[in-house]
C-alpha cells in the first residue's frame, strides 16, 4: 500500500512518517491528530511505547465477538448474555458494541443487545449481508423473544437498516 505521504519529505523521517500515516488511517484521526500522536510516542519512554503495543496486541489476540449477540468479550459469550437477571426475552437492536457502552451507562435497559456492526448503506457497498441480521432473525426465530427495540442511529442508513429488519 503506497504512503499517502510517500510525495513529502520525511522531516521527521520514514519510521516517524510511516507512524503518522498508521495513526491518521484510524477513524477520526486526521494527519494534525496523527502527529501528536506519534510525537507522544516518541516523546515519551520506551515502555509506555511498549505498553501501547502490548495493548493493542493483546486486543487483537483476546477480543472476540459474543456468539448470541456479536458484542464484544474474551469469553463464548459476553457479560450481559451470561447474566441471568437479565430480561432474555427482550432485544435492543444497535449498531456498533460503543452503542451498547452508552445505552448501558444510562442504566435504563435490562434486556439483552444485539449487534449489528453497521448499517445498511448502499452508497458505502454495505448490504443486509455484510451484517449480523441474518443471526438476529435466527434468534428471533428461535422464539421466546416478546419485544425488539431499535436504537440504530437516527440517520438515513439507520433508519433504512431499522426498516429493513
Amino acid at each position: 500500500m503506497a504512503s499517502r505521504f510517500q510525495d513529502t519529505p520525511h522531516p521527521y523521517g520514514a519510521a516517524v512518517t510511516e507512524l503518522i500515516q498508521q495513526f491518521s488511517n484510524l477513524p477520526g484521526i486526521g494527519k494534525k491528530s496523527a502527529e501528536r500522536l506519534a510525537m507522544h510516542v516518541v516523546e515519551h519512554s520506551g515502555q509506555e511505547a511498549t505498553e501501547l503495543a502490548n495493548s493493542i496486541l493483546r486486543v487483537k489476540k483476546e477480543i472476540r465477538k459474543c456468539k448470541i449477540c456479536h458484542g464484544l468479550t474474551e469469553k463464548e459469550l459476553c457479560n450481559i448474555c451470561s447474566d441471568t437477571r437479565r430480561d432474555q426475552h427482550i432485544i435492543c437492536i444497535v449498531e456498533q458494541p460503543k452503542d451498547v457502552h452508552t445505552l448501558e451507562a444510562a442504566g435504563v435497559f435490562l434486556g439483552t443487545y444485539h449487534i449489528l456492526h453497521g448499517r445498511i448503506a448502499p452508497l458505502q457497498g454495505i448490504g443486509p449481508e455484510d451484517l449480523t441480521i441474518s443471526s438476529l432473525m435466527q434468534r428471533i426465530r428461535a422464539g421466546n423473544i416478546t419485544e425488539v427495540v431499535m436504537a440504530t442511529n437516527p440517520t438515513v442508513e439507520g433508519d433504512g437498516t431499522s426498516l429493513y429488519i
